[in-house]
């Protein structure tokens, strides 16, 4: 367990600073509001900070804190750490730079014969978050996601701040974070298997440069895929990009194929890029699995959904057949409407799930034809493009495809439209995640997909 990290009842901040611009005092501020706890500067050239006492060694702080955030030059870090260990304190976060990501193995070596008893994250990170204990070791100054049930895990602490601002901008929530850079002593393994245990956590969010035991990984990871899902950036790795990783955190990056085979059989959702990991952890935040390939598309406009259906090609994923029956009803709803369309068909001539109603489609058209796709037994999921800017779709469509996900809670529905606050953001409220673009959605039911089969396989 590392609640110490996470939940400390009280923390001393090793080179704290007077000085606003410094990453001390920086990370100094975020303690003093709203953190519950005792806060202890460590600085031996001022008495105080901000009317806080401060103390010259953590040998004179009055308690055994917690937690322990190391702020000092990479010397000056090995010694504190070392102090650290001496002191008691179980958890430190070492904030400095300057070891083996720069080839300076030598001196993580020192750091980690300095640390004793205790456990660290770090060095050369950003440290942690815990939004429900108000923890927060970043010195970057940016508002973070809202309250949640996401954790995120990462090696590299620019990109971990690019994904801290996607899940703000995308209201998903975040539970805790973690930047432990590179990894001397806790590691991507540790933090799966603690946010695995966290029933506040029910996604696992990680960007891995590389993975150093890979078994224990798989085991670990295996195990906590079970109960929640966990989704990884993974680097498309060359040569160059091998490198850059190495030099970045000091991480050997798997070769391409060897680290693709470790995450697939360790039931962790694969991403390629930045926006389809978000796409990903946006659809399994607020929507069920979706157990099957089969996928229904619904829209009132063609460009985006020839973007969408192109978009699945990259996938195994494939619109779904569906019977006569489901074919006649929706047929008969486009006449009564009188929409100028028609269902597609494969090239068999068997009728699909997928049907551009065209701008004169109503809201009561949209739902209708929705509604008997879902009734289909081998429909998995719902992708609609409702375009709310179409003069004949009422503003109560976000309410009506609700109820549509109310009457068929085991399969997702993801919506695609324009940028209207107003009614995103209602779609939003009922659980129903939008997406900027039809590929995003595409790319967030890829996510429920291979969700549903990572079920499938390992608890059937």
């Amino acid at each position: 367990m590392l609640d110490y990290f996470f939940e400390p009842r009280s923390v001393a901040i090793i080179g704290a600073s007077s000085d606003e611009t410094k990453y001390g005092r920086l990370i100094f501020n975020h303690f003093v509001v709203p953190f519950y706890g005792k806060i202890f500067p460590v600085n031996p050239k001022v008495s105080e900070i901000m009317g806080i006492k401060c103390y010259k060694s953590v040998f004179e702080i009055p308690v055994v804190p917690d937690l322990a955030i190391v702020v000092l030059p990479t010397k000056l870090a090995i010694k504190a750490v070392e102090d650290c260990s001496k002191r008691g304190i179980l958890g430190i976060v070492c904030i400095t730079a300057g070891f083996s990501e720069i080839g300076r193995y030598d001196l993580q070596q020192e750091l980690l014969a300095a640390l004793g008893d205790s456990r660290l994250i770090g060095p050369n990170c950003l440290g942690i978050i815990d939004t429900h204990a108000h923890v927060n070791t970043l010195f970057p100054n940016f508002e973070l996601p809202e309250k949640g049930h996401v954790s995120l895990i990462s090696q590299s602490g620019s990109l971990a701040i690019d994904l801290l601002l996607a899940l703000h901008q995308n209201r998903i929530g975040l539970r805790r974070f973690v930047s432990y850079g590179n990894g001397a002593d806790l590691n991507e393994t540790d933090f799966i298997q603690y946010f695995g245990q966290d029933t506040d956590t029910n996604i696992i969010g990680a960007y891995i440069e590389g993975v150093k035991a890979g078994r224990e990984f798989i085991k670990v990871s295996k195990a906590v895929a079970r109960k929640k899902a966990i989704v990884a950036l993974k680097l498309p790795l060359t040569e160059d990009v091998s490198m850059a990783a190495r030099s970045h955190t000091g991480a050997m990056a798997s070769r391409v194929d060897i680290y693709k085979e470790i995450l697939s059989q360790a039931g962790i959702i694969q991403c390629d890029s930045t926006s389809q990991f978000i796409n990903s952890i946006k659809a399994l935040y607020k929507q069920p699995p979706a157990f099957g390939n089969q996928i229904a598309l619904v829209t009132n406009t063609g460009g985006p959904a020839a973007m969408a259906l192109y978009r699945m090609n990259r996938y195994p994923m494939e619109l779904a057949p569906i019977s006569e029956y489901t074919a006649g009803k929706a047929s008969e709803i486009i006449q009564k409407h009188f929409v100028q369309t028609s269902l597609s068909k494969d090239r068999n001539g068997i009728p699909l799930a997928f049907v551009d109603l065209t701008g004169s489609a109503t809201t009561e058209v949209i739902t209708q034809i929705s509604e008997l796709f879902l009734e289909e037994k081998g429909v998995s999921g719902l992708i609609v493009v409702p375009r709310s800017d179409a003069p004949v779709v009422s503003k109560d469509a976000p309410a009506r495809i609700a109820l549509l996900k109310k009457k068929f809670p085991d399969k997702p529905i993801l919506v695609y439209n324009l940028p209207d606050p107003t009614v995103n953001s209602e779609f939003e409220n009922y659980g129903i995640p939008v997406f900027k673009t039809a590929e995003d959605a595409v790319d967030g039911m890829y996510a429920l997909v291979e969700r549903g089969r990572i079920l499938r396989e390992y608890m059937f």
